[in-house]
């Protein structure tokens, strides 16, 4: 089946499994830099997984994507500055971390964190990146990154499983399956504007 077929009335758990799950498995693979998405619930989610590569010699340097401000707990700030507190809290140098504070959206991250690429490393001279964001938001985020980075960049998954988005349990909690099914539709969109080639699944 094509994405661009894929309907609201068509999307079955069975679809929606193949669509955001399959082949996103982390290759373990070292990379020049790991990139993480932002998202409110990125600092709990997302930042450890981050740390955890990069404590395991995966790369030398951490890039926190998201310019979104957001209603954290005590203040506002940016996703990224939210991240980058927790990854202080971790035990990252600041020193190894770029902060992305501009974008607004998935799209924009993959964008922006060009540019913050470029500013660091030369994109010459970038072969591989790590890709961090929740695993339900991986399969979108790869396509996009495909499409957008240059093709002699590749881009390595890095899932990071959050509470009731994981692939087995999704379809358990009503908050789950509006997420995962909202996603698929999400990809679906993508593709039927243009913003991403179309795939088979």
């Amino acid at each position: 089946m094509w994405v661009s077929e894929i309907t609201e009335e068509n999307l079955t758990d069975e679809v929606v499994d193949r669509l955001l799950y399959e082949g996103i498995a982390d290759t373990g693979e070292k990379a020049d830099c790991i990139i993480v998405l932002g998202s409110i619930k990125a600092p709990k989610y997302r930042v450890p997984v981050a740390v955890e590569a990069y404590r395991s010699g995966r790369a030398d340097k951490i890039m926190l994507c998201g310019g979104a401000l957001r209603d954290f707990p005590g203040e506002d700030m940016t996703e990224a500055e939210k991240m980058y507190q927790r990854a202080l809290e971790l035990g990252i140098p600041k020193e190894d971390i770029i902060l992305e504070n501009n974008s607004k959206n998935t799209v924009e991250n993959i964008l922006c964190a060009l540019l913050e690429l470029q500013r660091a490393f030369w994109l010459n001279r970038v072969n591989k990146v790590l890709l961090v964001t929740a695993t339900y938001h991986m399969r979108r985020s790869l396509a996009l990154a495909g499409y957008l980075f240059p093709a002699h960049i590749e881009v390595i998954p890095c899932p990071a499983d959050d509470d009731n988005t994981c692939r087995d349990n999704w379809m358990n909690t009503p908050k789950g399956t509006e997420r995962a099914r909202g996603e698929a539709l999400n990809i679906v969109r993508c593709v039927k504007n243009g913003v991403i080639p179309d795939f088979e699944i």
